[in-house]
């Protein structure tokens, strides 16, 4: 056993991407299952394999290869497809692996001149997709991608991308290695094309590029983009470490994580192969040196780098040494899901490693099941599960009496752990007390004082108006912390948000004779527009919202979005959409929208722009406890569900995994 922080600083540093918080450098690689089922989506089976890997402490859990060609999409099992809206296992992955601490992201994929390997059906015979004309070694036809097919595949990347985040995956990777489709266009021995798409390394990328800009358009700046590429061809006919720095700038600063694999456009190459997925013939990390070569050549995206990695000593060096920033397992988290967790306890002595004799892929293409020579636990997660062991007792601190606070410290109680909960304030219940008095929310009122009373009736030591410090926590000598400090109100960047006449949501919810006269309503989440309801229903008060985007934000809630529509409706509560303030004055607003410059006239002015989680207030917390648990908003601004989702999955599984 070993200080893991001080053994491991690196590997164990969370890393802030995006809006989204990754809770350490150890990320599991884009895998695939081959559990696929009706209509191109993962089985129940394949949802509980990634949930366990993301139980085990990694910082993202990657699902692999989904197709975004909308010309390959059709009935049947293949290809992977994540836009058909009741394809619900692709939510219940996400949210699967989201419980449990990870980030959840999907791999999109378009498979180009392999895309008849996954067919099958009516297309099976058609001629495939590429760069130009040609016929490949099995006879199959490749016809060359036109501009308009070329920008078809660019939405695609878009409007899978866009799925993605809705279903609840916080990240997107986009498979440019390994010989996929991007990586089709980006190589200059496959692409010789001498229009935009072709010729120097620029245009030979813009492909990849324009797919990521456009996932960008619809996801937002704050959303993580990784690409994986290949930093090497590895064939003696397929570039070399060169091109791939050169494809490297070309993607710098457009996505946010560049990934280095290796790989030739010919997959099943068997030198491509086995230095794809590293085989044991090859040294431990060979494949780091594209990373580390790339790397000097990167100034504004992190990289990562992948192949065959299990040693969390070597991993360190990794990072220490600044040959990349972000780690990749795939087999490792195969042979050992809980290898993360275990680095983070200070016992890399437990780690099982992974042997590198690949009879995963070998199980996985003839029988269906990503299985481990040596871990016989692994692609069985569904008997496992049903026969969890008791849980062993723990010194549990909940940080934090809110929504997620409360559900995390009961289910810690219930489960017979001894449970330490801290709330700053001098009650329970979080900032969505401000509602209290809301009449339509008299239910979620009610809820709170339900918990509040099964908190005092359970052996839960409350301990109010405590201010938690880590020297606080230190003291309290958990074995487990679970932080759920919350959130705060956004204060966008607008000139005259400071002034007198403007107020948070937050605060006209806990009062609302601030509201005086004209009132202006920036932001039209659910937030702002059940302010604008509350206050027209209950004292008269006519405020009328403005919105940046097009549409009331669903939060989550597609169909609640449509009750508000309602109410909306039916109070005549104006909003203006695709209008974006640029200035607050004593007198009003003025906005920039469809028609130019406007300004409304307004005494009031209250923001309801969102809500920033407190992610570096609760990773403060992280050395305090071997284990260590991030839940409800300071994760990411959410709902009521993903806070008690992610508290009770949090405090389910404590003691149950480690002795």
């Amino acid at each position: 056993m070993v200080n893991a922080y001080e053994t491991f600083p690196n590997l164990l540093s969370p890393i802030k991407i995006g809006g989204v918080m990754f809770r350490n450098r150890m990320f599991g690689a884009p895998i695939s299952s081959a559990e696929v089922v009706y209509d191109g989506q993962p089985g129940i089976d394949a949802v509980m394999y990634h949930e366990r890997k993301a139980m085990g402490g990694a910082a993202a859990i990657i699902y692999g290869e989904v197709d975004v060609d909308p010309y390959e999409f059709q009935e049947g099992r293949w290809p992977r497809e994540i836009t058909r809206m009741s394809n619900y296992n692709y939510p219940r992955l996400a949210s699967a692996v989201t419980r449990q601490g990870a980030v959840a992201g999907a791999e999109l994929c378009f498979a180009g001149i392999h895309a008849r390997f996954y067919s099958s059906g009516s297309k099976r015979n058609d001629p495939a997709w590429g760069p130009v004309d040609t016929t490949l070694p099995n006879g199959l036809k490749v016809v060359a991608m036109t501009d308009d097919r070329i920008c078809e595949v660019i939405d695609g990347f878009g409007k899978a991308a866009l799925a993605a985040k809705q279903a609840g995956f916080d990240m997107v990777c986009l498979h440019g290695a390994h010989g996929f489709g991007l990586q089709q266009f980006m190589s200059p021995a496959m692409n010789t094309r001498t229009d935009r798409w072709g010729g120097n390394t620029e245009n030979r990328c813009r492909f990849a590029v324009m797919a990521i800009e456009e996932i960008r358009k619809v996801c937002g700046r704050d959303y993580p983009v990784e690409i994986r590429i290949s930093g090497s061809e590895i064939v003696k006919d397929g570039y070399g470490i060169e091109e791939g720095c050169r494809i490297a700038e070309q993607l710098d600063g457009i996505a946010d994580i560049i990934h280095v694999s290796v790989g030739a456009i010919d997959r099943f190459n068997a030198e491509s192969f086995s230095r794809t997925s590293l085989s044991m013939f090859y040294p431990q990390g060979g494949n780091v040196e594209y990373a580390a070569e790339i790397k000097k050549h990167v100034k504004k995206s992190l990289v990562g780098t992948v192949g065959g990695l299990s040693d969390p000593y070597f991993m360190e060096d990794i990072l220490a040494s600044g040959k990349a920033d972000i780690v990749y397992l795939a087999r490792g988290l195969v042979c050992d899901p809980d290898l993360p967790d275990k680095v983070r306890r200070g016992r890399p002595e437990e780690i099982r490693k992974c042997m590198r004799c690949l009879s995963c892929f070998a199980e996985g293409v003839t029988h269906g099941d990503l299985v481990c020579a040596i871990n016989p636990e692994i692609s069985r997660e569904r008997e496992v599960y049903y026969s969890l062991p008791e849980p062993v007792k723990k010194r549990v601190l909940v940080i934090g009496g809110g929504i997620a606070g409360m559900q995390a410290a009961l289910t810690a109680d219930r489960y017979g752990h001894d449970v330490i909960l801290c709330e700053k304030s001098g009650e329970l219940g979080g900032r969505i007390l401000c509602e209290r008095d809301v009449p339509f929310k008299k239910r979620l009122h009610e809820y709170i004082l339900l918990q509040r009373a099964l908190i005092a009736e359970s052996d839960i030591d409350l301990r109010l108006n405590a201010d938690v410090t880590p020297e606080y926590a230190e003291t309290v000598r958990p074995d487990v912390i679970i932080a759920a400090v919350g959130s705060d109100p956004v204060t966008p960047d607008i000139p005259g948000v400071t002034g007198g006449n403007v107020h948070q949501a937050v605060d006209v919810f806990k009062k609302p004779s601030i509201a005086k006269g004209k009132t202006m309503i920036i932001g039209a989440g659910f937030v702002g527009t059940e302010l604008a309801v509350y206050l027209k229903g209950e004292f008269g008060i006519d405020a009328e919202i403005v919105e940046m985007l097009g549409d009331i934000s669903a939060g989550g809630n597609s169909t609640h979005k449509l009750a508000v529509y309602d109410v909306i409706g039916r109070k005549n509560i104006p909003i203006r959409f695709n209008t974006k303030a640029v200035e607050i004055t004593s007198g009003g607003i003025r906005c920039r929208g469809p028609e130019g410059d406007v300004f409304y006239n307004a005494d009031t002015v209250i923001l309801a722009a969102g809500m920033r989680p407190l992610q570096e207030e609760a990773v403060k917390f992280n050395r305090c406890a071997e284990v260590f648990h991030m839940t409800g908003e300071c994760r990411k601004a959410a709902n009521i569900l993903f806070a008690t989702s992610t508290a009770y999955t949090a405090a389910r599984y404590i003691g149950r995994l480690y002795a």
